[in-house]
């Protein structure tokens, strides 16, 4: 019994130290660095799986199986000064070795100072938990305090020479990042064409210009006037060249205000939404629901901006235009998915049945999803404007028409999935006041630009009762 006493009281201070460390390492290694732009916070604990994880708030975690002892170490990204990108991405020495360098011995400085701290805690962790434990001789405290530094250095060291990379081959997606399979794959094989799209955006302004200015010599297709003109667009998809092309519409022609149907960005990030301050640049009323790619802070970021009207069931005028409508059912939550087709279909049903008692209500009905904008009974509105399919489209069925704009972003980065780009596309509305002098729809213009921009089309379509054939005009 004594000899079992003798060999506990020298075995437990070994496992004091073991049990120290792992607390302290656990409890305090996070750790916030700054590099260049991007403030990160670096983490290790002990425990499974095994694998460095990257966390990117609100967008999900990526997991990387890339060494086997007993750690996780995790890469969180914490804020990004905009600015300071800004001007880092935009600076003309980008490439040059010496800024690279800087980079790379910025990543290297934080590693080490990391793993420095690490090897502190586990010193303070032995010690701590020894002196917790009754230890009051500081020779014990000592051997604890070395003995638990050299177990975290031992283990830094093993993690060093078997940390394998190819494990970043082998990820696995939490959260809505769980697209990002999907997303890098459209991300490589557009990476060859983006070069050449932003070669091509100013020579995409100029020729829109020049086509547009041209509509007037088009005889009976220039002979439209309105008394408002809206500028219809939908799916920016993040693509700022969308704002290129909006501009030099409402350059060209006289419109009023702009409709947005939707789908602003691609996932609805705080990086994202900063899309959004080309919005001022446009100098006109932008009305804007929510699409399925959309999420509360984009909502709340255009709630700032001045010439931004967020519309909801409430009514609001705009040149004497009555509009409402609806978000997507899904643009309250950070995830892209899009309602069931049940779903859908119930959301449809409420509006029908609430609108149906309204007997004075709007001329434009605003929502994201095609299949909520065709399920709207004909005659409750006079238009129903919308988008998500990406496709341009116009239709007319008792009183109301039906008018998608497509994707004014090309979809985004996936638009260069197919081997043909999608087109750019937007519409232009023209109201005019009938006898009763009411505003109502005469004539609605689609834009579409393909091929990178080196591509025009203009179709101009009448409506009420003039679409026959002969009231079809077409212009490439």
């Amino acid at each position: 019994m004594g000899q079992f006493t003798k060999n506990r009281r020298r075995h437990l201070p070994v496992l004091f130290v073991f049990i120290g460390l792992i607390l302290f390492v656990n409890l305090f290694s996070a750790t916030n660095y700054q590099l260049m732009s991007v403030m990160v916070n670096l983490k290790v604990d002990f425990g499974y799986p095994a694998q460095t994880k990257i966390v990117l708030p609100p967008v999900g975690q990526i997991g990387a199986p890339t060494h086997w002892l007993p750690v996780r170490l995790s890469l969180e990204l914490r804020s990004v000064d905009l600015a300071l990108l800004e001007t880092f991405v935009f600076s003309p020495s980008i490439n040059s070795p010496a800024l690279l360098d800087g980079i790379r011995e910025g990543a290297f400085r934080i590693l080490f100072l990391f793993a420095l701290k690490i090897v502190a805690l586990g010193a303070a962790g032995s010690i701590f938990l020894l002196y917790l434990a009754g230890a009051r001789k500081s020779k014990t405290l000592i051997w604890g305090g070395v003995s638990g530094a050299l177990v975290v250095v031992f283990l830094v060291i093993m993690l060093y020479f078997t940390y394998d990379l190819s494990g970043f081959e082998r990820l696995e997606y939490e959260g809505m990042i769980e697209a990002a399979p999907w997303v890098l794959n459209l991300a490589w094989d557009a990476f060859g064409q983006v070069e050449e799209l932003g070669e091509r955006v100013q020579v995409l302004a100029s020729n829109l210009y020049s086509l547009l200015r041209e509509v007037e010599n088009l005889g009976p297709l220039g002979l439209v006037q309105a008394e408002v003109l809206v500028l219809h667009v939908s799916d920016i998809h993040n693509n700022p060249v969308a704002y290129n092309f909006a501009k030099q519409v409402v350059n060209s022609f006289p419109v009023d205000f702009v409709m947005d149907t939707g789908d602003l960005t691609d996932w609805g990030t705080a990086l994202e939404v900063e899309i959004t301050n080309r919005i001022a640049e446009l100098q006109l009323p932008y009305l804007f629901v929510s699409g399925n790619h959309d999420s509360p802070d984009v909502w709340r970021k255009l709630a700032t901006i001045a010439n931004a009207v967020l519309i909801t069931e409430e009514e609001q005028t705009i040149r004497g235009l009555r509009i409402a409508g609806v978000g997507d059912p899904v643009a309250y939550s950070y995830l892209a998915t899009p309602a069931s087709l049940s779903e859908l279909e119930a959301y449809a049903n409420e509006l029908n049945a609430k609108w149906s008692e309204v007997e004075n209500r709007p001329d434009i009905f605003m929502v994201h999803n095609h299949r909520v904008a065709e399920a709207l009974e004909p005659g409750l509105f006079s238009v129903v404007a919308y988008g998500h399919t990406h496709l341009w489209g116009l239709k007319e069925r008792g009183d109301t028409v039906y008018s998608n704009a497509g994707t004014t972003g090309a979809a985004g980065i996936r638009g260069f999935q197919g081997r043909e780009p999608l087109p750019y596309s937007l519409s232009l509305l023209y109201f005019n006041r009938d006898e009763e002098g009411s505003l109502r729809l005469q004539a609605v213009d689609g834009v579409h630009v393909t091929g990178l921009g080196t591509s025009f089309s203009l179709q101009r379509t009448f409506i009420h009762g003039r679409n026959s054939e002969d009231d079809v005009e077409i212009e490439g």
